[in-house]
C-alpha cells in the first residue's frame, strides 16, 4: 500500500509537533469511539422494533468486544511488518464496511457476526494511531500525545451520545451506524495523503528484528514484567465496569423513566465526563504522577458510583453523576495506553498498548455479559450499580501498587534497556 513517506529523521531529532499526524490520528480514534459504543446507545430502539428483550442483544455486545480485544492483539505484529500507517488505513476501512452493513441487519445473529467483524477494525485504530502518533512527535511529549490521541475514543463516546440521541428519535437506530460509516469513508481519502510511513522515523530494521520487538515476550522481560502484569488487571477491571455501562445505561436508564428517545443521553453523560477526565490527565501529568493521577480518578469513580446508587428519578441529577462515573473510568481507560507507552521501548509500544488494551477488552467482553445477565435476573440499576463498585475498588489497588512499582523502578535506574528512544523525562508516569 503506497504513500507519503517519512522525512527520514529519527525520533529523537523531531522536536516540533506534527500537527497533521496527531490530527489523523484522533480523528481516527474518534471514529473509533464513536463506532465503539454504537450498539449500546441503539439497543432499546432495536429491542422495541425487533420485539426482543434487551437482554438478547448480549451476544451482539459482547462479540464487538472480543473482536476488538482481537484486533488489540495483533496489531503490534502487523504494524511491525506493514506499518501504523497501513495498519489505520485497513482498520478504518473494515469498521466503516462493518458499520454500514450493521444497519441493514435484521436478527441477532447476523448482528452479533457483523460486530464482530466490525469490533475488528476498532481494536487495531487506537494502538496503531498512539504508535504512529508518538513515533512522529517529540520524544518528551509521549506521554501527553497517548493521552489525547487515546482521549478521541471519550469524545466519540460524547458525539455518539449526542448525536444518537437525535438520530434514534428522528430517522430511527440504523441512522446512527450509517452517520458513523459515512463519517469514516469521509476520513478515509484524508488518512490515505496525510499520514506518512513512519517507519523511516524510528530507524530503518530487518523484518526479524521487527518481529522480535513486535513480540508479546518482550513485554515480559525481567525489568517490565510486573508492571505489565498489574498493568493488564488494571486494564482489565476498569474496562469491564465501564463497558457495563457503556453498553447498558441506555436501557438502565428507562427503569428511571426515560424514554428510549432521551435514553442515549446516558451516553453522552459518560462522553462529557470522559472527556473531563481526559483533561484531567493532560494537566496532571504535568505536576504529578500519571499513576498518583489515576489514583485520584478512580477514586472519584467509587464516590460517583456509590452517590448515583441511591438517587431518585432525577434524570438531570442522574445524568450529571453518570458523567461523573465516566469521568473515572474513562480516565482509567485512558490512562492505562499512556503508561504503557512510558513502561516499553518505542518499537514495542504498539504491542505494548495493544495488549494492555486487549486486557481490558477482555473485560469489556465480560462486563456486558454480567450486565445483561444481571438485567434479564431483573436486578434493580441501584444493586448493579453497587457491585460494579466491588472491581473498581480492586483496580484501585493495582493502581497504587504500579505507582508503588514505578516508583522504586525510578529511584533503581530499571527502565527498558532495549528502547531505541529517549524516555519522556517531562512527563512522569
Amino acid at each position: 500500500m503506497s504513500g507519503p513517506t517519512s522525512t527520514g529523521k529519527t525520533t529523537a531529532a523531531i522536536t516540533r509537533p506534527n500537527w497533521t499526524v496527531l490530527t489523523l490520528a484522533f480523528i481516527a480514534v474518534v471514529l473509533d469511539g464513536y463506532d465503539t459504543i454504537a450498539l449500546g446507545l441503539s439497543v432499546p430502539a432495536m429491542s422495541r422494533d425487533w420485539g426482543e428483550a434487551p437482554s438478547h442483544f448480549t451476544p451482539a455486545l459482547a462479540l464487538t468486544s472480543l473482536g476488538v480485544a482481537l484486533g488489540y492483539i495483533a496489531v503490534g505484529r502487523l504494524t511491525a511488518r506493514h506499518g501504523c500507517r497501513n495498519v489505520i488505513l485497513v482498520a478504518v476501512g473494515v469498521f466503516t464496511v462493518g458499520s454500514l452493513l450493521t444497519a441493514w441487519s435484521g436478527s441477532i445473529i447476523e448482528l452479533s457476526a457483523l460486530r464482530f467483524m466490525t469490533g475488528l477494525g476498532l481494536g487495531a485504530v487506537m494502538p496503531a494511531a498512539v504508535a504512529q502518533a508518538t513515533a512522529l512527535n517529540p520524544a518528551r511529549l509521549r506521554q501527553s500525545i497517548a493521552v489525547f490521541v487515546t482521549m478521541g475514543i471519550s469524545l466519540g463516546a460524547l458525539i455518539a451520545g449526542l448525536a444518537g440521541s437525535q438520530l434514534v428519535s428522528h430517522f430511527g437506530w440504523p441512522s446512527v451506524f450509517i452517520a458513523g460509516a459515512i463519517a469514516s469513508a469521509s476520513l478515509f481519502p484524508f488518512l490515505w495523503f496525510g499520514l506518512p510511513d513512519e517507519r523511516g522515523a524510528i530507524g530503518q530494521v530487518t523484518p526479524a528484528d521487527a518481529k522480535h520487538s513486535a513480540s508479546v515476550a518482550r513485554l515480559f522481560d525481567p525489568e517490565v514484567r510486573a508492571r505489565t502484569l498489574v498493568l493488564w488487571g488494571f486494564a482489565f477491571l476498569v474496562f469491564s465496569v465501564f463497558y457495563i455501562f457503556s453498553s447498558w445505561l441506555p436501557t438502565l436508564l428507562t427503569s428511571y423513566g426515560f424514554s428510549t428517545g432521551l435514553a442515549p443521553l446516558g451516553s453522552a453523560a459518560l462522553g462529557v465526563g470522559s472527556i473531563i477526565g481526559a483533561g484531567i490527565l493532560i494537566v496532571g501529568v504535568l505536576k504529578f504522577r500519571l499513576t498518583s493521577v489515576l489514583v485520584c480518578t478512580t477514586t472519584a469513580a467509587i464516590v460517583f458510583l456509590v452517590i448515583s446508587a441511591f438517587l431518585g428519578p432525577d434524570k438531570a441529577l442522574l445524568l450529571i453523576v453518570f458523567g461523573g462515573v465516566g469521568l473515572g473510568l474513562q480516565a482509567g481507560m485512558i490512562g492505562q495506553a499512556a503508561v504503557a507507552v512510558s513502561i516499553y521501548p518505542h518499537r514495542t509500544v504498539a504491542t505494548g498498548v495493544g495488549w494492555a488494551s486487549s486486557m481490558g477488552r477482555l473485560g469489556s467482553v465480560i462486563g456486558p455479559i454480567v450486565g445483561g445477565a444481571l438485567i434479564g435476573l431483573g436486578t434493580s440499576t441501584s444493586t448493579i450499580v453497587l457491585l460494579s463498585c466491588v472491581p473498581v475498588s480492586a483496580a484501585l489497588v493495582l493502581m497504587v501498587i504500579l505507582g508503588r512499582m514505578r516508583t522504586a523502578a525510578d529511584d533503581s535506574g530499571d527502565v527498558p534497556t532495549t528502547t531505541s528512544a529517549p524516555r519522556d523525562h517531562a512527563l512522569r508516569s
